[in-house]
């Protein structure tokens, strides 16, 4: 019998592998089963959750995450996409909100900042989705962007020059991390025009720098 549903566990979350043949019933049934299965397992455990194979439509999703939680103690604390550079900068978030969480627990935001808009926090946020020019982002920790950054974003807004601001494309107008700022420009050497790649800024030495994401890079940043 062939599976219609796979599931692989990553750190802090979950890959569940969908049959785009099968039909919606199969899949239901089939992860029901498999993750009753596995429901010690996991135990209570907080996880982000990425399917995989299939299209599903936001119903579609809604309700498979319904089934996991109802028949298991997981809390599942967002849904993303399979794109490797995004579960790297979740898990750096993550590692993060757990090491600060007296001063900036984690708060999650599902969907684009539009121009116009503004969002604020105490804790440090991802946001699943661009933030557009013309938005206006800040936070009292660290800002991580599963998107484009093309807004205005400042994060360690009461003055925590630890905080930074990663995102898998950065084109915005203006930066702030705690006291300083910094306006994109390929003059600064920030902007890196027509080269979409993930980036983190913070502050070294008093200036904000930028970096593109490597395998290493989060690891040997001075934070």
């Amino acid at each position: 019998m062939k599976n219609t549903v796979m599931i692989k566990s990553f750190q802090h979350g979950i890959r569940v592998q969908l049959d785009p043949d099968a039909d919606f019933k199969s899949i239901y049934s089939e992860l029901i089963e498999k993750f009753n299965a596995s429901a010690k397992f996991f135990g209570k455990a907080k996880l982000v959750i990425s399917f995989e194979g299939r299209n599903l439509n936001d119903e579609e999703e809604e309700f498979l995450v319904n089934c996991i939680t109802e028949n298991t103690d997981i809390t599942v604390s967002c849904i993303i996409g399979r794109d490797e550079m995004s579960d790297m900068l979740y898990v750096k978030a993550a590692n993060s909100f757990s090491q600060n969480s007296n001063s900036h627990p984690g708060q999650f935001y599902k969907g684009s900042i539009k121009a116009g808009e503004s969002l604020e926090t105490d804790s440090s946020l991802i946001i699943l989705g661009d933030v557009n020019n013309g938005a206006n982002v800040s936070a009292s920790g660290n800002i991580v962007i599963l998107g484009t950054l093309y807004g205005n974003v400042h994060a360690g807004c009461f003055g925590d020059e630890k905080s930074f601001v990663a995102a898998l494309d950065i084109k915005p107008t203006e930066v702030k991390i705690a006291g300083c700022s910094e306006m994109m420009t390929e003059k600064a050497g920030l902007f890196l025009k027509n080269k979409a790649v993930p980036k983190i800024l913070y502050i070294d030495n008093g200036k904000i720098m930028a970096k593109v994401i490597k395998t290493d890079t989060l690891n040997n940043l001075p934070f």
